[in-house]
């Protein structure tokens, strides 16, 4: 696909809204650990997790095109939708904070 107008157009939004569930989330940045903080708990950053899923769905990869894409659906999304997003960041951020301060806990045990 060369064309974001054609991109938009070919999105399926049912499979953007509303946001993946919470394992499905932890288990795409856990898969991520080395690449630069994946600690960040965005709404923004989950939502683009989405169109980028669904962007390779239908073929188009250009990282250009889906932070673009990204972009619209955020500036076009409903409050409640982004809230949404927003509820699941602040569910993973919850869930990172306690497994981190879990393996900070075995950590000082084993010392």
């Amino acid at each position: 696909m060369n064309n974001f107008d054609t991109l938009l157009a070919n999105i399926n939004r049912n499979n953007i809204h509303p946001p993946p569930e919470i394992e499905e989330v932890l288990n795409f940045f856990d898969s991520k650990r080395s690449r630069r903080n994946n600690n960040r708990c965005h709404a923004y950053t989950l939502l683009g997790y989405s169109v980028e899923k669904e962007c390779k769905r239908i073929g188009e990869f250009d990282a250009i095109f889906i932070g673009r894409a990204t972009f619209h659906f955020w500036k076009t999304s409903t409050s409640q939708e982004k809230g949404e997003y927003v509820n699941l960041a602040q569910r993973r951020c919850r869930l990172m904070l306690e497994s981190s301060s879990s393996q900070f806990s075995r950590q000082s045990v084993t010392m």
